[in-house]
């Protein structure tokens, strides 16, 4: 797993080499949508493609996804103001 600036994405996944990606504009995201992004990425090691049982693992391992996934999609994927 490593992190780094993304334009259009929150995060990727390779199943083939287990590699996840992070955006780093997660830093500035509520906490538990950075804990969405991390489980979404881990199911499609599991599940590559959103079909069914992608979305029965979510709910699996995250049941209130859906809601999380409205709130981050709601929220500007890039944030051009990193002071604090």
């Amino acid at each position: 797993m490593f992190v780094q600036r993304m334009k259009t994405q929150w995060g990727s996944c390779n199943p083939a080499s287990g590699a996840i990606r992070l955006n780093t504009d997660l830093a500035k995201k509520p906490p538990e949508c950075l804990e969405y992004i991390v489980v979404h990425e881990m199911v499609h090691l599991l599940e590559p493609t959103h079909n069914a049982r992608f979305a029965s693992l979510m709910s699996l391992f995250l049941p209130q996804w859906q809601q999380l996934r409205e709130m981050l999609n709601r929220l500007p994927v890039r944030h051009e103001d990193w002071r604090y």
